[in-house]
Parts: structure tokens; sequence; C-alpha cells
């Protein structure tokens, strides 16, 4: 089982919004399959970004990636929580 779980492949479906509020915001975007949805580049630096749906978590092989990754990454459910995200990351509160 990869790092995505029986979920492979599956998009959420806030996805397109968040992508475009960020790339709004000056990042680079890729969308991935796995060990998350996105990986944003700013400022080079590169930042791996998990997208949930407001009510979902992650899974079990997300879980364990997430607490193991020493580098940097964040969970967006909204385009809120995008925009927020996207404005700390540029220095701007």
């Amino acid at each position: 089982m990869g790092f995505r779980g029986k979920y492979k492949n599956k998009r959420d479906g806030n996805e397109p919004e968040i992508v475009a509020a960020l790339e709004g915001c000056g990042f680079s975007v890729v969308r991935m399959d796995h060990p998350a949805d996105l990986l944003c580049g700013f400022a080079r630096k590169d930042y791996l970004v998990e997208v949930k749906m407001p009510s979902a978590y992650l899974s079990g092989p997300q879980k364990i990636f997430f607490e193991q990754w020493r580098g940097s990454k964040t969970i967006l459910r909204s385009v809120q929580d995008a925009l927020e995200w996207a404005n700390e990351i540029r220095g701007k509160k």
C-alpha cells in the first residue's frame, strides 16, 4: 500500500480552487500523487501540501509520513486556508 492507501489517484473536490488561489499568490504548483497532493514553490523554497476536504482526515500512511517528514508540509482545507498560508509564507500577516 502506498502513501495514499485505498484513495490512490482520488483528488479532493476543493483542490482546483486551492491551486488557483496559490498560483494567484505567485506560487508554482505541481500536482502529485504521493507523498502529498501538491509541491509548491515560492522564493526558491519548496513546500509539500496535502489538500483535504473540510471534514476529511489523513489516511494512516499519510499520517505516518507527515509525522516522520522533517521538511516543510501543510494541510489546506479551503481557499481561505490557502490564502492565509500563502501570506504567512510571503511574510505578510
